[in-house]
C-alpha cells in the first residue's frame, strides 16, 4: 500500500553526521503498523546509542593522536589499500574494535590498521601498529560474555629511542621533537566511550556466522544487545525467535535509556501480525495502553489506529485516532493515518482534510525523514483529489 521506512537507526558516530552501522532502508510494506512503528525512531544522525541527541561525539577527545591514525581521514567502511585507518574517526574505532574481537592474530589486525601496507607493518612505525591491534584486541567486546569487555592496560605502550621517528608523526627523530614534551602530543589509545563501544557492538553481531550468533549466551546479553541480535533473526526470517526474544526484552525492566521501547512495542505487535497471531497483538497493544511504562499512551494509540486500519476495521482505527490526536494534535504522522483510513473507505474529502494537515505540520517529521514523508503524504494527498484509491489497492479486490 505504501513505502515504509523500516529499520532501526544508531547515531551518527562517524564525526560527520553520518548514521552507523544499523541503517534504515525503504522497502514496501502493506502494513501501516509497520510505518507507524517508525514515528517512533528518531533520524537524528543508530543512534541512535542510540536517540534523543545521545551519541553524538566529538571523536577527538576519545584517541589520543598517534602517526599511524592521523594519516588520513577516512569514512567508516573505506578499505583503500596503502593507507592508514585513522581512529579518531569513531566509526572506525567501532569497525576496528569489531575486527578485534574475530581476530586471533595481531599481526592480521596490524596490516588492516596500516591499510594493508606490509612495508609499513614492517617498517619504523610497526610497533605502533602492532600496539593498536594488541590493544583493541584487549578491548574488544566478547560475544561469550554477552559481548561485554573489560578494557585493561595490560598492553604496554612501545618505548622510543632518541633517534627513533617520532610517533607524531613529524617525520622528525624523538630527539629533535618531542622528546621531553611527551605530553604535548599524546599517542597513546585512549579508551573507546560507551557509543563507540555499543556501535562496535552491533557492527559485530551483523558481522558474526549465525552458528556463532546461536550460541552466545543471551542471558548474559543486555536489552540492547538483545534487540540486535532478534533483528539479525528477523532478517534471516527466523521470524519466531525473533518474536520470542522481543518478548522478553519487553517484558524486563525496560530500564535501558537507550532503547526507544514504543518503536519496539510497534515491531513486537508488526510481527505477531505476521504470525497470523493478530488478536495477541490487539491484546498486547491494549494491555500497553492500560499500563504504559516508558512510553506515552498517546503513542501506543497510535499504533492501535495503524493495527485497526491494517485489520480493516475503520471504526475502531478512527476511536485510536482521535485518543492520539488528544495527546499530540498537531503530530502529522497521526493525521497521515487519519487521512489513509479516510482513504481506504473512498471518503476522499475528509482524506484531503487529514493529509493536508500532515503536510501543515510537516515540520515536526524529524529532520532525516521529513523529506521522503511529506513526498508519501503528498502523494497520497494527490491520490485523493483525483479521487483514486492507494497504491496497491485494488477496487475489484
Amino acid at each position: 500500500m505504501v513505502a515504509a521506512v523500516r529499520g532501526r537507526i544508531v547515531p551518527g558516530l562517524d564525526g560527520d553526521g553520518q548514521r552507523g552501522v544499523v541503517t534504515a532502508s525503504l522497502s514496501n510494506d502493506n502494513s501501516m503498523l509497520a510505518l507507524a512503528l517508525e514515528e517512533s525512531v528518531d533520524y537524528y544522525p543508530r543512534s541512535r546509542l542510540f536517540f534523543k541527541g545521545k551519541g553524538r561525539i566529538n571523536p577527538l577527545p576519545n584517541l589520543r593522536h598517534s602517526a599511524p591514525c592521523t594519516a588520513l581521514k577516512r569514512e567508516p567502511f573505506a578499505v583503500d589499500t596503502m593507507k592508514p585507518i585513522d581512529l579518531n574517526t569513531p566509526g572506525n574505532y567501532a569497525e576496528a574494535l569489531a575486527k578485534a574481537a574475530m581476530t586471533e592474530e595481531p599481526h592480521a589486525l596490524a596490516m588492516w590498521l596500516a591499510g594493508e601496507d606490509e612495508g609499513a607493518v614492517e617498517g619504523p612505525f610497526g610497533k605502533w601498529y602492532l600496539y593498536f591491534a594488541e590493544r583493541l584486541m584487549d578491548m574488544a567486546p566478547n560475544p561469550a560474555e554477552g559481548f561485554a569487555s573489560q578494557p585493561t592496560q595490560s598492553v604496554a605502550a612501545p618505548t622510543i629511542g632518541r633517534n627513533d621517528l617520532c610517533p607524531c608523526g613529524s617525520g622528525k627523530k624523538f630527539k629533535k621533537c618531542h622528546i621531553g614534551n611527551e605530553g604535548a602530543a599524546a599517542w597513546r589509545l585512549g579508551s573507546p566511550t560507551q557509543e563507540i563501544k555499543m556501535e562496535a557492538v552491533a557492527r559485530l553481531i551483523h558481522m558474526m556466522p549465525m552458528e556463532a550468533l546461536e550460541s552466545v549466551p543471551v542471558e548474559k546479553c543486555s536489552s540492547m544487545v538483545r534487540t540486535e541480535i532478534l533483528n539479525v533473526f528477523h532478517a534471516a526470517g527466523r521470524l519466531e525467535e525473533a518474536t520470542t526474544m522481543l518478548k522478553t526484552v519487553l517484558e524486563g525492566k525496560r530500564s535501558d535509556p537507550n532503547l526507544l521501547y514504543d518503536y519496539w512495542i510497534a515491531r513486537y505487535a508488526e510481527w505477531l501480525v505476521e504470525l497470523d497471531r493478530a488478536k495477541e497483538a490487539e491484546s498486547f497493544l491494549m494491555d500497553e495502553y492500560d499500563n504504559p511504562n516508558k512510553v506515552k499512551q498517546w503513542q501506543v494509540a497510535q499504533k492501535l489506529a495503524a493495527f485497526y486500519i491494517d485489520q480493516g476495521d475503520p471504526d475502531s482505527a478512527e476511536t485510536w485516532i482521535e485518543t492520539s490526536l488528544e495527546g499530540d494534535e498537531e503530530n502529522p504522522f497521526t493525521h497521515y493515518l487519519k487521512g489513509l483510513m479516510y482513504h481506504t473507505l473512498s471518503q476522499y474529502e475528509p482524506a484531503v482534510e487529514a493529509y493536508e494537515q500532515a503536510i501543515r505540520y510537516g515540520d515536526r517529521f524529524r529532520k532525516q525523514e521529513q523529506e521522503y514523508m511529506v513526498r508519501l503524504v503528498e502523494e497520497a494527498l494527490l491520490l485523493a483529489k483525483e479521487q483514486k484509491p492507494l497504491d496497491g489497492e485494488d477496487e475489484g479486490a
